[in-house]
């Protein structure tokens, strides 16, 4: 029976080879500002927790941003996790694990599982009136609650929180941040939309490359890309796993937490690579966090995170490559007059390193790498070893037939 990993009805496998055909560009979930329908909260006076400490006034959004590529135009709903970084129309926003947030000094990933916790009981992804109920609070609306959620989580995230003191914020709003930010208790970061890690992995020919892990919110994953024939993508103990093909490529069915996978090389395959694409329809889950750059991807622009899942299709590509052990370089030296008998023994060396190996499937010029020497010179040497091994050989019967 074939062996299988938890990833419930059917399984990523291959025995057979995949279509050889050109992968496209890998696709992420990027989000842009779309300014259209954003929801405004209430003004919030905040307070800084230094000994010193410094008072500022901010206004609250649940922000609105539209997935780039998407045909639906999709919406996706966060609220800033990053002051006092502002965000620009023209930003792109790019999903990273917790731990990857960029800015320095702030407590984000220290505190990312409370920050989850109260998304997770707030608006947008529950109604008013449920978030109204669940904290006992009279009065309270859409603009209180934006205000308290935002205030609550730049609490946890960066150094000001409300000032609880200041009677210009709205009473509800203070009631609310006061028990966010009292009851709230770290949760494990959720799923990523679509991962897999590592993205490439090298070896040699005779050894199982992984593991290849997958997280995903998805609940089918497809699988296509290139596999040279007697590669196989197989589990831990080196059984392939089954195949369950379909005209787009192989499928992954009930994906659970974690499913992580080996690229198998025989022995004695030629030198080459093994490419793939996972591709999904997924959810964004609260909690993700997504990050900006500016122009030259160096600096922090903005950090959001989700308020409200959203479905987005994305693609992640991987590869793994193997090469066999080069050949080490002989060593020649120039005998003298005194050589004995005893060279009888000597023989040229039967191969040399100049042998190519054999190219991988659909390589090209492209493939190689530009160490900045021509291929002429490890030829005419080559070329000279063997002309020297076969003068060698002749000495030695010239020898033998005078003896």
């Amino acid at each position: 029976m074939a062996s299988r990993f938890r990833i419930g009805a059917a399984l990523l496998g291959a025995t057979v080879a995949l279509t050889l055909s050109a992968l496209p560009a890998q696709a992420e979930v990027k989000i842009t500002p779309d300014r259209g329908g954003q929801e405004q909260g209430h003004d919030v006076h905040l307070k800084s927790s230094d000994p010193e400490p410094k008072f500022k006034k901010e206004t609250t959004w649940v922000i609105k941003l539209r997935i780039e590529d998407d045909k639906d135009r999709s919406n996706v709903l966060a609220y800033c996790v990053e002051l006092p970084t502002p965000l620009k129309d023209g930003d792109v926003l790019k999903e990273v694990p917790w731990k990857d947030h960029p800015g320095s000094g702030t407590k984000f990933k220290e505190n990312a599982g409370k920050i989850l916790w109260i998304l997770n009981r707030s608006y947008p992804n529950k109604p008013v009136k449920e978030v109204r109920d669940a904290f006992k609070i009279k009065d309270l609306d859409k603009q209180d609650v934006i205000a308290a959620t935002q205030a609550a989580l730049w609490h946890f995230s960066d150094n000001f929180g409300l000032d609880v003191d200041n009677k210009q914020n709205d009473p509800q709003v203070i009631e609310l941040y006061k028990k966010f930010v009292a009851e709230a208790t770290s949760e494990e970061e959720v799923k990523p939309t679509l991962s897999i890690d590592p993205t490439s992995l090298d070896g040699k020919p005779g050894q199982k490359l992984g593991p290849f892990t997958v997280k995903t919110t998805a609940t089918e994953v497809k699988l296509t890309g290139n596999l040279p024939a007697g590669v196989t993508i197989v589990d831990k103990n080196g059984t392939p796993l089954e195949v369950k093909q379909k005209a787009d490529g192989l499928s992954i069915k009930g994906l659970e937490n974690i499913t992580e996978f080996y690229v198998n090389v025989p022995e004695g395959t030629a030198d080459g690579e093994a490419s793939f694409k996972l591709s999904a329809q997924a959810d964004i889950a609260v909690g993700r966090l997504f990050v900006a750059s500016n122009g030259d991807n160096t600096k922090s622009a903005q950090s959001l995170v989700v308020a409200q899942p959203q479905k987005a299709k994305v693609e992640k590509e991987a590869k793994a490559s193997w090469k066999a052990a080069g050949v080490p370089p002989t060593t020649t030296t120039t005998t003298t007059a005194t050589t004995t008998t005893t060279t009888t023994d000597t023989t040229p060396p039967a191969t040399t390193s100049t042998t190519p190996a054999n190219p991988a499937p659909g390589g090209g010029e492209d493939d190689l790498a530009s160490t900045g020497a021509s291929i002429l010179w490890p030829l005419l040497g080559g070329l000279v070893l063997v002309g020297a091994g076969v003068g060698a050989l002749f000495v030695v019967r010239r020898k033998k037939a005078g003896a």
